[in-house]
């Protein structure tokens, strides 16, 4: 498949996920069926998912890098360091109330595929709460 096709099954599989998450009041149906969608891959079929699951990433939307960062962590895809590193900038200087909490699961990913320790990005601002 071609980068494009990827991409329109993925976000037609996390569409379609993302209503019956609602209808059914579970919000694990999306990852479940990105997960699956996933598996189902080939190699050349996963290289362009890795660059749909970078621009998901690099994306305004948090829910949309939600889904991007259980992929990531699920599947310990390693083509992410870069775009996770990005993240984590992004996140540091952010000031909306879940980046602090997106950093450190970024962080945390960060750290589960092997990103070298004095390359994880601090936030300046105080995490409080549930970790």
């Amino acid at each position: 498949m071609t980068l494009d096709s990827v991409r329109s099954r993925m976000e037609s599989v996390r569409s379609v996920a993302d209503v019956e998450a609602n209808a059914s009041r579970d919000p694990q149906v999306v990852q479940e069926r990105l997960r699956t969608m996933y598996r189902s891959l080939g190699p050349d079929d996963r290289f362009q998912a890795h660059s749909v699951l970078m621009e998901w990433l690099a994306s305004d939307d948090e829910v949309l890098r939600f889904d991007a960062l259980a992929l990531v962590d699920d599947f310990m895809i390693a083509a992410s360091a870069p775009a996770l590193a990005q993240l984590a900038v992004r996140l540091a200087s952010s000031i909306l109330p879940g980046a602090p909490y997106e950093l450190k699961k970024v962080n945390r990913i960060r750290a589960r595929l092997a990103v070298p320790a004095d390359l994880v990005i601090v936030s300046e601002f105080p995490v409080t709460g549930p970790t």
